[in-house]
C-alpha cells in the first residue's frame, strides 16, 4: 500500500451526501420503541394518567412493577413523546391522552395489543423466508382475550376510518350489503347509519362474530345487520347482494383464491351491485407503499399463501370474473387503503 493511500485510510470517514448511517440502527432497533409502547399498554399507564399528574412511586405501587425498571421504560415513553414529566410526575401529553386512553372515543390501544400478539411471530421471520413455512398461522384457534384484542383493534381503527370509505360511495336505493370477512362488523353498522334504507349481513367465523354480536348491539343495529358464521372460501355468500364490501382480508389469500371468491361475490351480486375492495396494496410498480410491503411480510409470516399485490393485479381479477368500471383511488386520511371498486352491469 502507498503512503498517499495509507494516509487516505487513516482521514475522516466522509459520508456521502443526503445519506445518513444512524438510519441502519433506527431500523435495526425499530423494535424497542414497540416494545416500550406494548409494556406501557399492558401496564395500563395511560388510563392510570387520565386526566391526572402522578409521580413514579404512584405508578409503581397502582401498576405493581419494579420501581428502578418503571422509571426507564417511564423516561422512554417521554422521550419517544407519548408521556410528558416534570421531574419524577408524569402525565398524558395530548396524543396519548386522546388516542390511548380508553375513555376516549378515538382511543386504540386495542390496536397495540393486536400488534404485541404478533411480536412473536415476527421474530421467525427469516425461517419463514428460508423455508416457506410461517412461523404463525392466522385463522387458527386464539383464545377468547386474545380474539377480543385483535377484533377491538380492528374496531377501533375502523370507526377512525368509517367516514373516509362510507362517503367515497352513494348507495342510496340500495338495500343489501355484505361484509365479506366482516371482522367486528364495523364498517357494515356505518354503512347501515349512513344509509337508512340499507341492511347488512356481516359474514365471519363463529369466534369473531361474538364481538361483532357486542358492536352491533352497541349500536342498536340488531335489526339491520345480519351476523352470519360462514368460511367466505367455503361458504355461499347468498343472493340479492347489492353492494359487496372486502375490507383488509384479500391479501390473505391466493391470486387462485381471491379469483375464487370475486366470482362468488359476481355472481351473488344484483345488476349494477358495486363491490368495494379496501385493502393495503402496492401500487402499479410495485415499489411502495410501504406499509402495504410491510403487511405482505405479514401475511407470509401468517398465512400459507397470502402475500401483498399491487392494484394493477386487483384490477386484472376484477375484470377477468366480468366487473366493470374498474378504478383504484388513495383513500384519503386518516385511512391507510387503496380502495379498487367496480360494478357489475
Amino acid at each position: 500500500m502507498s503512503a498517499s493511500s495509507s494516509k487516505e485510510n487513516q482521514g475522516s470517514w466522509d459520508v456521502p451526501e443526503g445519506m445518513d448511517p444512524m438510519r441502519v440502527m433506527q431500523v435495526a432497533s425499530g423494535y424497542w420503541q414497540s416494545c416500550v409502547l406494548h409494556a406501557a399498554n399492558r401496564l395500563d399507564i395511560f388510563n392510570l394518567l387520565d386526566g391526572k399528574a402522578k409521580d413514579l412511586d404512584t405508578l409503581t405501587s397502582e401498576t405493581g412493577a419494579d420501581r428502578r425498571c418503571l422509571g426507564a421504560l417511564l423516561s422512554a415513553l417521554v422521550a419517544i413523546d407519548f408521556l410528558d414529566r416534570d421531574g419524577d410526575v408524569f402525565r398524558n401529553n395530548p396524543f396519548s391522552q386522546t388516542f390511548l386512553t380508553s375513555s376516549s372515543k378515538f382511543y386504540q390501544g386495542g390496536i397495540v395489543y393486536m400488534f404485541e400478539n404478533w411480536y412473536q411471530a415476527w421474530g421467525g421471520l427469516y425461517n419463514t423466508v428460508k423455508t416457506g413455512t410461517p412461523s404463525a398461522l392466522m385463522h387458527q384457534e386464539y383464545s377468547d382475550e386474545a380474539t377480543r384484542n385483535y377484533m377491538m383493534g380492528m374496531h377501533n381503527r375502523a370507526l377512525s376510518q368509517a367516514n373516509v370509505l362510507t362517503s367515497l360511495f352513494d348507495l342510496s336505493g340500495k338495500k343489501q350489503l355484505m361484509d365479506v370477512g366482516c371482522g367486528p362488523a364495523t364498517f357494515a353498522v356505518k354503512f347501515c347509519e349512513s344509509y337508512p334504507g340499507l341492511n347488512a349481513v356481516a359474514m365471519d367465523r363463529p369466534q369473531n362474530l361474538k364481538i361483532a354480536k357486542e358492536i352491533v348491539d352497541m349500536y342498536h343495529m340488531q335489526d339491520r345487520v345480519k351476523l352470519l358464521p360462514g368460511d367466505y372460501n367455503t361458504d355461499s355468500l347468498g343472493t340479492g347482494n347489492d353492494a359487496m364490501l372486502l375490507s383488509s382480508m384479500t391479501n390473505q389469500e391466493s391470486p387462485e383464491n381471491i379469483k375464487k371468491l370475486l366470482k362468488k361475490c359476481y355472481d351473488s351480486m344484483n345488476k349494477d351491485g358495486v363491490i368495494m375492495i379496501q385493502e393495503q396494496l402496492l401500487h402499479a410498480d410495485k415499489k411502495g407503499p410501504a406499509l402495504a410491503a410491510l403487511i405482505g411480510v405479514n401475511q407470509i409470516i401468517n398465512t400459507v399463501s397470502g402475500t401483498s399485490y399491487s392494484t394493477t393485479e386487483m384490477e386484472n381479477i376484477l375484470r377477468e370474473v366480468g366487473f366493470v368500471d374498474i378504478k383504484s383511488e388513495q383513500m384519503a386520511p386518516p385511512s391507510p387503503f387503496i380502495m379498487v371498486s367496480g360494478y357489475k352491469r
